[in-house]
């Protein structure tokens, strides 16, 4: 017996050692830390950096420090970098970027493609003039999986930029923290804007390099003109295949568990929020407060009302305010999640619908007039959908809300008004999930 239970120890301490093995050898090996794959690609060029915070290595070095001292080894240049919604350094708030201006840690240029100049002017491509001493740019942001956070549309941007320069494109790839989900409606061309350009659903599910190959295989670049965004791409301007890489990732696949170790924006702080924020993000168009301007955005829910009250009441920060996000200053009732498995939450329009129906049965007004949405301040402590247009951009439908007054006529309940609405957007999701077959890299 004595003998028996030895040889069971030995085997289960092989497994543990195996099973430890298993994981340090699996360990996704992100793009940025494969220079040898990307190195040589690099020899005699001048580059430019897309980079902000999130574009750290395994060790946590930065991207343009990485790259900075690797130029002598394998015979490149950085030139210069290029920022995004957030700034640099991803302390912008939401709709903020940077100034043009020179990186003090670097000494490298900074050039925004967010935002406005101080002319008036949109930033959204770079100039020939600033495309002038650039072979190729490597593009290096944590994307989040979602159609209206705005790096992929920056990317976009820029290709349109290199196409009509004749440059180049890299793409250090990265996770998708959601992983394999795709949900919700498909972009309409009518509701392109600077939270949505591409004809796909709400939740995508592809990486940055898999979203490249789509953009440009697809032909969705257009010629450019930043006062009058374009539809879904001319194909007599296409991006070369050959000018576009993609440094892939080993050991991924689209449905590994994957933690962000750097937030990717100022209010996406934890794996909580971002597995919510395909859900709750539709409440910016609402006069329901989302988590902005407390200590867990993107993490609860609330209305200046106990009759809202679930689990929780917070205060809202006043600088809440300036960047236009309503009940600034003020005490809002309702509900905060909380999980023991992050992978619970799924992308869902459930919480939209809830809240739709408890506004509904306090006796709120529902929809402000699309006139009205200008103002959409004003209508905060008396609605509950304040800006029905941008529903319509984030959502990519302008049928949303028609849906949800069918589903009322109909005296639906909650679950049905969810089925009702997800069975109307279904057929668009099956079509893109054979669209992105076609891209993934990734199992």
């Amino acid at each position: 017996m004595r003998y028996f239970l030895q040889i069971l120890l030995c085997l289960c301490s092989l497994f543990f050692i195996s099973a430890g093995y298993a994981s340090v050898t699996q360990e996704i090996i992100l793009g940025v830390d494969q220079e040898d794959v990307y190195g040589p690609l690099l020899k005699n060029k001048r580059v430019g950096l897309m980079v902000n915070q999130s574009s750290i290595n395994k060790e946590g070095r930065h991207t343009i420090d990485k790259l900075l001292s690797e130029q002598d080894k394998f015979h490149f240049t950085v030139k210069k970098l290029f920022s995004v919604e957030h700034g640099i350094r991803g302390n912008a708030d939401a709709g903020l970027g940077d100034d043009n201006h020179v990186d003090k840690r670097s000494g490298l240029p900074i050039i925004s493609l967010y935002g406005r100049d101080k002319d008036g002017r949109v930033r959204a491509h770079p100039t020939e003039a600033q495309l002038s001493d650039v072979d190729i740019v490597i593009y290096d942001l944590q994307d989040v999986g979602v159609r209206y956070f705005t790096y992929t549309i920056s990317m976009h941007h820029i290709l349109e930029s290199l196409q009509k320069y004749h440059k180049q494109f890299m793409v250090f790839d990265r996770p998708n923290p959601l992983g394999n989900h795709v949900y919700g409606p498909i972009l309409e061309e009518e509701n392109i804007s600077g939270i949505g350009m591409h004809p796909i659903p709400m939740v995508h599910g592809l990486t940055s390099g898999e979203f490249a190959h789509m953009i440009v295989n697809e032909g969705w670049l257009t010629h450019f003109d930043d006062s009058n965004w374009q539809a879904f791409g001319i194909k007599a301007y296409q991006f070369p295949p050959e000018d576009l890489t993609v440094i892939a990732m080993e050991n991924y696949t689209h449905d590994l568990p994957y933690s962000l170790p750097v937030r990717p924006s100022p209010n996406l702080r934890s794996d909580l929020a971002i597995q919510l924020y395909p859900s709750l993000g539709l409440f910016e168009a609402t006069s329901v407060n989302m988590g902005r301007g407390s200590d867990h955005p993107f993490e609860q829910l609330g209305f200046p009302s106990k009759y809202f009250y679930t689990n929780t009441c917070y205060h809202v920060d006043i600088n809440q305010q300036k960047t236009g996000w309503p009940q600034a200053g003020k005490e809002v009732c309702g509900e905060k999640f909380a999980a023991i498995n992050i992978s619970d939450f799924k992308p869902t329009i459930r919480y939209f619908v809830e809240w739709w129906f408890k506004f509904k049965e306090a006796g709120y007004s529902m929809v402000v007039p699309p006139q009205s949405e200008e103002n959409y301040l004003d209508y905060q402590e008396e609605y509950f959908l304040i800006r029905p247009l941008w529903l319509a951009k984030l959502t990519g439908t302008r049928n949303l809300v028609k849906l949800m007054e069918e589903a009322n006529e109909k005296k639906l309940t909650v679950d049905e008004t969810i089925n009702y609405l997800e069975s109307h957007w279904q057929p668009g999701v099956d079509n893109y999930l054979k669209l992105r077959e076609k891209y993934k890299i990734y199992p």
